[in-house]
């Protein structure tokens, strides 16, 4: 299971899974550590912070409306101010990396694509959970298929619990966590591929 305190210590990169119910990342599809660099000056504080989360809520809203709801519900479910403003600016900073790293090839995400998404971590929390000698947590896998963005993501959840200190709710932090892996997991599978890709739509593949 997720865990937002567990993600105090940086887990370790791990090279090969034996077993996963989340589906790797298309290489066309993984944000690079450039694109984080870009989002993470533009959520300087100094540089207005607030207007921008602002500002990349109401696009989320605007080209992402059912990953926006979801999120909102998620985010309004919390009563903890910590867990809900983390939540806030991990989710729409989420968005705004894949948008900075892909800002043609991100499509909608549609109601099947988030229930997939939802699906694919739930189950892999229980297949996990179900076997004795597992090592690999599911953020771990997501960490694997996109690397840069959960290092910007568990660097913003360590940083949380240690200003919140024993007064931490790391119930709700932990379903805020859950939250941001389902977005990542969700914007990983709405990538389309490159013009001239080999796997873009229409391209044929050669026997």
């Amino acid at each position: 299971m997720a865990c937002a305190a567990r993600v105090r210590a940086k887990p370790a990169r791990v090279q090969f899974l034996q077993r996963a119910a989340i589906r790797p990342v298309a290489p066309h599809a993984v944000v690079d550590d450039a694109s984080v660099s870009r989002v993470e000056a533009a959520l300087d504080p100094d540089a207005g912070l607030e207007a921008t989360i602002d500002r990349g809520y109401r696009e989320l809203d605007r080209t992402q409306p059912t990953l926006a709801h979801f999120v909102s519900e998620a985010i309004a479910a919390q009563d903890d101010d910590v867990a809900q403003s983390l939540g806030y600016f991990l989710a729409v900073s989420v968005y705004l990396l894949f948008r900075e790293a892909f800002p043609t090839r991100l499509v909608e995400i549609d109601a099947d694509a988030l229930s997939a998404a939802i699906d694919a971590l739930q189950t892999d929390e229980a297949l996990r959970a179900e076997s004795a000698d597992e090592v690999l947590e599911s953020d771990a896998v997501v960490a694997m298929g996109q690397p840069a963005v959960l290092d910007f993501v568990q660097h913003h959840v360590r940083e949380a619990v240690d200003v919140a200190g024993a007064r931490a709710d790391l119930a709700q932090l932990d379903d805020i966590y859950r939250l941001v892996l389902i977005e990542v997991i969700a914007l990983s599978q709405c990538v389309t591929p490159p013009a001239g890709d080999p796997l873009g739509p229409g391209s044929e593949v050669l026997a």
